[in-house]
């Protein structure tokens, strides 16, 4: 199974949209899915936020939400 198609069920699975997952990498959406079409490849560091993104870095603790970041 590729890569994008790990992602796509990740985000499905977990009620992501991709416009956020996009955002989170630094990918513009169309490129964002180009990719997800095999049609590209992402840069480095988009493939390194894009592990960070399935292991959950994306997702804020409590406090993180109270401080505003």
């Amino acid at each position: 199974m590729k890569l994008s198609q790990i992602v796509a069920e990740y985000l499905e699975s977990n009620g992501i949209k991709k416009e956020y997952f996009a955002s989170y990498i630094g990918c513009g959406l169309s490129k964002c899915a180009m990719w997800f079409s095999g049609q590209r490849k992402l840069t480095p560091k988009q493939l390194e936020k894009t592990h960070e993104f399935l292991k959950g870095k994306h997702i804020k603790t409590i406090e993180e939400v109270l401080k505003g970041e």
